[in-house]
């Protein structure tokens, strides 16, 4: 069994008004990351604590707030930027898993209409995908910002009071 046709061309974008023309539907999913054929790696969901795998990957639900102090958290010992990627479609099973397993580095998404209409996530909500190898230095840097930077950040102090 193969991919069903109007997935792998991507007519069902077309048919759902997603994008404007077939042309436009190949392009995206020509430029859709995807695991190699016959490959055994795969996603399994679950909650953390309910996963019968270590994970290779931890997909994180939050505000754009929150978002950046994970990005933040990442970052504060090494100062290292972010490059995410995003189409506007797959964005979980993209977006939030294969890029982040594939590419073992973090990424943003924002959460596709799948996901959101299979869930109640609020509409406020976003994704990012993390290796579980960085669940260390996430939590370290985000003890370190919780002492100073997220308080005088929620209370608009961007300078250390002086008096």
């Amino acid at each position: 069994t193969g991919v069903p046709e109007k997935l792998a061309t991507g007519e069902n974008y077309v048919l759902f008004h997603k994008v404007v023309d077939a042309e436009a539907a190949a392009r995206m999913v020509a430029e859709r990351p995807t695991l190699p054929a016959n490959s055994r790696r795969a996603t399994y969901v679950a909650p953390l604590e309910k996963t019968v795998r270590t994970p290779e990957v931890v997909v994180f639900t939050g505000t754009p707030e929150q978002m950046m102090w994970l990005c933040m958290s990442m970052s504060y010992y090494d100062g290292h930027r972010f490059d995410f990627a995003a189409s506007g479609f797959n964005y979980m099973c993209v977006e939030a898993v294969l890029l982040p397993m594939d590419r073992d580095e973090p990424n943003i998404t924002f959460g596709c209409y799948g996901c959101r209409a299979a869930t109640d996530i609020d509409e406020n909500m976003m994704f990012m995908g993390v290796p579980t190898d960085r669940l260390e230095t996430i939590a370290q840097g985000l003890t370190e910002l919780a002492k100073k930077a997220i308080p005088y950040s929620r209370n608009k102090i961007y300078v250390e009071p002086i008096m």
